[in-house]
Formats: structure tokens, sequence, C-alpha cells
């Protein structure tokens, strides 16, 4: 029992250590878990620490790695059958009384079972190794999907928070020119517009929490964990990338290279049931304990020992012909699944390229062209406001453009990530961002 339970049953205080003690053991566990994420959480380092701690890869690698152990059970002979007889009247021999009977036999599976189980439990390994590697790819994916909408929030958050700045020097402008004469609907459409922004913008911020909650099931941590984002997220530009042909998509896909392996091992199935209706063997051996002859004779008391061979009869047709039967439906199914994938696998593949180059060119147009002519934009209808030719709401309009051009912007960079993290979910290779750059928002200055 322990010293604080025993404390307790006695009615006695219990020392501050004691609880100090337990609290450590129980609370810092967690917290180290919650907190190991650092203050600068890169999407890199989400990925790694979601491999490391996500409970449900982890079971995909606890599988993969029991399903590697069961090869060394499969192709390992029956366990022998140690047997003991005891006869409760003894059989009375000539040379002896029988008392009792010690037995050993070994059963050895016919030629080709052990081999074709050895190949079954070895291609169930290897799909489980591709399960594992899917799972690890899917991980990444989803981390990535979470990781980019969670930053795309905040910088939708953190643009909406700069236009309020923005129409709040706005509605000053327009309440100067009242002064000075001009109509009051331009300050009606300032707090028009303020309403609208601070609406969506509470709407914005019930959002993180969810958000939040999504990427943190992902890492294994508690919903309510901090999770502090980096300011940018990686890119990559993209060189022209062609969709690899279906046969190296074969080679590295791990779903394809799956499903391939339950083909394998459908072969072999089909093998080892057509190999049960051959006889398995058994070797044995008995000893028979006797006891001295009642009269002397030759050989009083001698212990006999017997050898034993036996077969077994597989007579039963029709269950070794629907083992059969069963076996090669598995093998067509799984055949009819792998060639299902090739045909849908290529469709995905260049639908993904699309989406990543997509993504790449609003990238560039709007950093380098859209982002810049409607900053240039509102600018110039500021000026033109305050001189009296323009219209307020035309500055509202310049404001709207250029907050939606500044969030296209961002949607286009979450894309561009999400892009390449399913364009390595589906041709197998390890996603990771250490080719990339941070590639830098447009300079926003200081706002008209």
């Amino acid at each position: 029992m322990h010293r604080k339970e025993t404390m307790l049953r006695k009615n006695l205080p219990v020392p501050a250590w004691a609880w100090g003690a337990w609290c450590l053991a129980v609370l810092l566990p967690a917290l180290a878990r919650a907190e190991a994420v650092g203050t600068n959480l890169t999407l890199q380092a989400a990925l790694d620490y979601g491999a490391a701690n996500n409970p449900q890869l982890l079971a995909a690698y606890n599988q993969w790695k029991a399903a590697e152990e069961s090869i060394a059970v499969q192709k390992a002979l029956p366990d022998p059958v140690l047997t003991y007889g005891y006869y409760f009247e003894s059989v009375e021999t000539r040379v002896g009384p029988q008392n009792q009977l010690f037995g050993l036999s070994q059963r050895i599976p016919a030629f080709g079972k052990l081999s074709a189980m050895k190949a079954v439990a070895t291609d169930g390994a290897a799909a489980a190794e591709q399960r594992y590697r899917g799972a690890r790819l899917e991980l990444d994916l989803a981390i990535t999907k979470a990781y980019a909408e969670l930053y795309f929030l905040k910088r939708h958050i953190a643009i909406t928070e700069d236009r309020i700045r923005l129409v709040g020097d706005l509605e000053g402008v327009a309440r100067t020119r009242y002064k000075a004469g001009a109509p009051m609907a331009a300050i009606m459409q300032a707090q028009v517009e303020l309403g609208r922004l601070e609406d969506q913008i509470n709407s914005l911020n019930d959002m993180l929490a969810p958000g939040e909650a999504r990427l943190n099931a992902l890492l294994n941590r508690p919903a309510e964990a901090a999770l502090p984002i980096a300011a940018d997220l990686p890119y990559l530009a993209v060189d022209d990338e062609a969709s690899p042909p279906i046969s190296d998509l074969a080679r590295s896909n791990p779903e394809l290279m799956e499903l391939d392996a339950l083909v394998e091992q459908g072969d072999h199935r089909l093998l080892l049931a057509r190999r049960a209706r051959f006889p398995d063997l058994t070797l044995g051996i008995s000893y028979i304990d006797t006891g001295n002859a009642a009269m002397p004779v030759a050989d009083s008391g001698k212990d006999p020992v017997l050898a034993t061979v036996g077969i077994t009869l597989p007579i039963w047709f029709g269950k070794n012909r629907a083992q059969i039967e069963a076996a090669a439906y598995q093998k067509d199914a799984a055949r009819l699944l792998l060639e299902n994938r090739e045909q849908t696998l290529e469709a995905e593949l260049r639908n993904t390229l699309f989406k990543l180059r997509d993504a790449d060119r609003k990238i560039n147009l709007y950093k380098q062209s859209l982002v810049p002519k409607a900053r240039q934009s509102l600018e110039v209808t500021r000026q033109g406001y305050e001189a009296g030719i323009m219209e307020f709401i035309n500055l509202i309009d310049a404001e709207r453009m250029l907050l939606e051009f500044e969030l296209a912007y961002e949607r286009a960079r979450s894309d561009h990530v999400v892009a390449r993290a399913e364009l390595a979910r589906l041709t197998g290779k390890a996603f990771a961002t250490g080719d990339m750059v941070l590639e830098d928002s447009p300079q926003e200055g200081t706002l008209p």
C-alpha cells in the first residue's frame, strides 16, 4: 500500500511533500507533452511531433511489427505433444503389469505447407508496412491541412484587424470633412463597414478554438493546449512538374504497394489451401512403465518402447474445396481493388498537380501584381476623397478589394502547402519542408 493511502486510512494528515510528489508524478508528463511544441510551432515541427505522438500512427506501427514477428511463428513446426497415461487397473502381461505410459509426438505438415504459411505471413507483414507508410503520409496531410487552415484563420484575423484600424482612420477623415460641410453619409458608411468587420472578426475568433482543437487532436495534445503557430508558411516554386507514369507510382505509392502485397498473399493463400488436401505426418515414440512379473520369467519387468507413425486423413472434400474457392475469391478481390486504384490514382495525381500549379500561379499573381495595385488604388482613392473629387463609397470599395486580394493571397499559400502534402501522399515520398523556404507576405508598410 502506498504511504499516502496508509495515512488516509489511519486518518492522519498527509504531509505537503507527499501531495507535491503525487501531483508532480501525475501532472508533469501531461504538461511536458502539452508544452513540447515550443514557442514557435513550424509546420515541420508539427509533422515531427505528430509522427512521434499520434496514437493511430503508433498503432499502425505496432501492427506492422506484430505482423513481422508472426513470420517466425508461421514458419515453425507445430509444438510437439507430450502424453501421459495411467492404468487405473494394471494390464497384466507375461513380463509384468503395465502401470503407466509416456509418449512424445511431432506433427510434420505436408511438403510445401510451412513455406506457404511463411509466404502468407511475409506478404501480410509487407502489406502492414505499406499500411503504416500510408498512415504516416495521411497523418502528414491531415496535420498540414489543419495547420494551414489555422494559419489562414490567424492571418484572416490579423488582416481584418488591420482593416478595422484603416476604416477607423477613414471615419476620422470623414468626420473632418463633415465639419467642413460635407454630407454625413460618409460617416454612416464608415460605421456600417466597421460593424461588418467587427462582426466578421468575432466569428473568426470563435473559429480559433475548434481549429486548435483539431490540430491538437492530431498531435495527441489536450484540446486547450496553446498552439504558437509560426508567422509564415513554407513555399517551394513549381518547376513544371509532370505526372509520373502509373508504373512509377506502383513502386512508390503505399496504397498500391499494399494492394500488390495482398495480391501476392492471395496467391500464397491459394497455394496453401491446395496443400491442405495433402496429409500431414505425425511421428511419435511411447514408453510403457512395466512392473515385475508375479512369476519369474525371462524379461520380467522390461519396459517396452514403441515407435508410432500417423497421417491425417483429409477426406472432407467439401471443406477442402470451399477453402480453395475462398482463397481464390480473396485473391480476385485484391487484384480487382489493385486495378481500380491504379485507374483512379493517376486522375487524383493530375488533379493534385493542377491544384499545386494553380495555387503557385495565384501566389505570384497576388504578391507581385494584384495586392500592390490594390494598395495603390486605395491610396489614390483616399487622396481623391480628401480632395473632394471621389465618393466615400469608392474608398470603401477600394478597401474591400484590398482585403479580398490579401485574403486570396493567404488562401493560395495555404492551398499550395496542402497540395504539396497531397502530392507526397500520392507519390509515396515523405513530406518534409526542408527544401521549402518561408515566403514573405507582401509588405504592408504604412496603410494610407
